[in-house]
């Protein structure tokens, strides 16, 4: 962006500053996608988008989960899964996201072993891919 623009509202001068526009048109409108595209190339974007639903359905249900000894069982089997509303939805789409980013991430790990994404240039992607690996591992 040119310095001499002069910015005419709010957006556009968080643009001259951000470049924003800049950006979405190298990342989204003017990205290179290649020809023999399938859909191992997707398992990142899958990936975030079970992470951000397991992220909203714990937080539905932390709600109404309670903590304790005596009352965990039934704020889940009867709180839960018949008082809220479409709570074994929740409960059911947590359990399930959770099960499936485990198999998309070995998948996701697999495809980087194939496609050599360990190599120079991008070996810091690889280690943070395996540091949240290891996370998620040990976390589950």
């Amino acid at each position: 962006m040119s310095l001499s623009h002069k910015s005419t509202g709010v957006i556009d001068w968080l643009d001259q500053r951000l470049a924003f526009t800049k950006l979405m048109k190298v990342l989204v409108s003017e990205y290179w996608i290649p020809k023999n595209i399938n859909f191992l190339w997707a398992m990142g974007v899958i990936l975030t988008t079970l992470f951000l639903l397991l992220i909203i359905t714990g937080y539905l249900l932390m709600m109404y989960y309670k903590p304790d000894i005596h009352l965990a069982f039934d704020s889940v089997n009867y709180t839960i899964m018949q008082e809220v509303e479409y709570g074994w939805l929740w409960r059911h789409i947590h359990a399930v996201s959770a099960s499936t980013i485990f198999l998309i991430m070995y998948i996701h790990l697999l495809t980087g072993l194939y496609y050599g994404s360990y190599k120079r240039g991008r070996e810091v992607i690889w280690v943070s891919g395996m540091v949240v690996f290891i996370c998620f591992s040990a976390e589950a």
